[in-house]
């Protein structure tokens, strides 16, 4: 069966929005341990749930996903750990041999009746272990006794009942494929961790990159997510998108990031209108279509307010002074791109809101809006970025810098925007071609790096040489777009190759990876060093289990056959 099955450290392990109701505000999240059966929950003080085989001579995987883990030893005795609530993990060791502990980083831990035991860590957080028989649970509580009881009432649940629930989901909801069918079902997996439930300022089901180390919304995240979702349930992929407009300020601008109660003072790329066409295509819900159309013309009419320096239908990110992070708003934190802190006219800042023009034209057509004024703002951002930032010798398009009137010679991923959007003519579109197919830049082992492989800070920190998943689906659409069919092939294959490979060794997806296919994800750089052992406390790394790298690789295998 097509069901992901592969054990690795650091995949999220969580309960769903898509099961029950979550509480962001309070999650209890685990990741796989990567020494031994085990899931490590992140409350204040870290613990971890452990099931020890004992004199086990053999451990195969059934079932290894975001919420839940099917185990054979000695091949009988069947191990099963589920997420049966928000705050209950539950379980069934196969046999007596194989024992459930808890571990934790302080030592404190007390009887509570007369089969579970409370870890009380002094913080203000309790988990507690219930055992019978080869039933276990464990459960989180804000006191001994909610722990404890939660832990004991758990004991009640048909863990081989609740198994094949979640068990009978991923078969619903899989890819036949003989090379892609896990990957695919993984995939799954870790878009259904993402959810979390109604709660604060979100009306709906909304979705956060990777449940850990990010707990909260995100502006691009949620967009690319709503576009893998609406193969499975266009209906929820419709609440991923409202929810980022529940953060939505008075004024029309819509923050990067937002929790259920804050929200931030940036923004993000724009491309809501876009992913909300895309869900649209499978819904056909006018309802919807109206209420992101109103919605989203409030935040472009800020975006043309607050991120133009001049009169000039281009547009600047929001920069700050951190080498680490100077340009959140953009999504590429530390692309040299924002070295030097200039402000800049934004190939892709630009390329965005001119995609989002002719969607929202695509829009106001389908609800009988004027889509003349919209068809208009396109041709005018079009005309503006090829007049200002096309460089005719070296057939690229750069940035431009408002200070030095010159173009910015950084060449990323980002330059091949125009091909997404619509913008450059059958010659530009050629030109950017050569440069996709140039091993010296672009057509590396993996491609396509985020940064030109002749750039003087080509390496492998984050935006300054790796691969990013978002970017390559972007880019490949605007192939398809443009007549490149071919190429667009080769590079999705290659994609899928190298993603799965990666998932078939490690049991993750990452946030991004390694162009030149020396180094594992995990190894590579994250504004600094990696730390080993893992602890994302420490230091973050190429994230595990990533939203969109997930969600966007779903919509490729969706879509390999069309």
């Amino acid at each position: 069966m097509d069901i992901a099955d592969k054990w690795g450290q650091g995949q999220i392990f969580a309960f769903s929005a898509l099961d029950g109701k979550t509480c962001a505000e309070n999650d209890f999240v685990g990741i796989l341990s990567g020494d031994r059966l085990g899931i490590r929950f992140f409350t204040k003080v870290r613990r971890e749930l452990a099931l020890i085989p004992g004199g086990a001579k053999n451990l195969t995987f059934e079932m290894v996903t975001g919420d839940c883990i099917g185990a054979v030893v000695n091949e009988k005795e069947y191990i099963r750990i589920l997420y049966h609530d928000t705050n209950l993990v539950v379980g069934s060791t196969g046999s007596e041999t194989t024992i459930a502990v808890v571990f934790t980083e302080s030592r404190t831990c007390a009887q509570y009746g007369e089969n579970v035991c409370v870890q009380d860590t002094k913080d203000g957080d309790y988990t507690a272990l219930a055992v019978e028989n080869e039933k276990f649970a464990f459960a989180y509580g804000k006191s001994a006794k909610e722990a404890a009881e939660r832990a004991e009432n758990g004991l009640e649940t048909d863990v081989e009942e609740a198994y094949r629930k979640k068990r009978d989901f991923y078969q619903r909801h899989r890819l036949e494929h003989a090379e892609y069918g896990r990957l695919y079902s993984k995939c799954v997996s870790v878009m259904k961790t993402q959810m979390y439930s109604e709660e604060g300022r979100f009306c709906q089901i909304w979705s956060t990159p990777d449940r850990l180390p990010h707990r909260h919304l995100w502006l691009w995240d949620s967009a690319f997510h709503a576009v893998g979702f609406r193969n499975i349930d266009a209906d929820v992929a419709q609440q991923l998108i409202l929810s980022v407009f529940d953060s939505q300020y008075e004024n029309g601008m819509i923050p990067h990031m937002a929790d259920t109660v804050n929200r931030s003072l940036i923004t993000q790329p724009p491309v809501l209108a876009w992913g909300a066409w895309k869900v649209y295509e499978k819904s056909e819900n006018k309802d919807f279509l109206k209420k992101v159309f109103e919605k989203n013309e409030k935040f472009l009419l800020w975006c043309e307010a607050n991120r133009r320096p001049d009169n000039e239908p281009l547009y600047a990110w929001k920069v700050k002074d951190d080498a680490n992070c100077r340009c959140g708003e953009s999504g590429m934190d530390n692309s040299p791109r924002f070295d030097s802190e200039k402000v800049l006219k934004a190939i892709d800042f630009s390329c965005f809101m001119a995609n989002e023009m002719r969607y929202m034209g695509k829009m106001a057509s389908e609800l009988g809006e004027d889509a003349a004024k919209y068809d208009e703002a396109f041709l005018k951002i079009r005309n503006a970025v090829n007049r200002r930032m096309w460089d005719e010798e070296a057939e690229f398009y750069y940035d431009y810098s408002v200070r030095d009137g010159e173009f910015h010679r950084v060449e990323t991923v980002a330059s091949f925007l125009p091909l997404f959007a619509g913008i450059c003519s059958e010659g530009q579109a050629e030109g950017l071609v050569s440069w996709l197919k140039d091993p010296e830049t672009f057509a590396r082992a993996f491609p396509i790096p985020c940064l030109s492989a002749k750039h003087e800070c080509f390496g492998t920190d984050m935006w300054r040489g790796p691969v990013w998943l978002n970017y390559n689906y972007l880019v490949l659409s605007g192939l398809k777009d443009y007549g490149y069919q071919e190429l667009a092939d080769r590079i999705q294959a290659k994609t899928l190759k190298m993603v799965n490979e990666c998932y078939l060794r490690t049991g993750c997806l990452f946030e991004f990876y390694d162009s030149e296919c020396q180094r594992e994800p995990w190894s590579l750089n994250r504004k600094g060093a990696v730390v080993e052992p893992y602890d994302f406390r420490i230091r973050y790394q190429s994230v595990r289990d990533y939203g969109w790298s997930a969600a966007l690789i779903l919509d490729m295998l969706h879509h390999l056959n069309c």
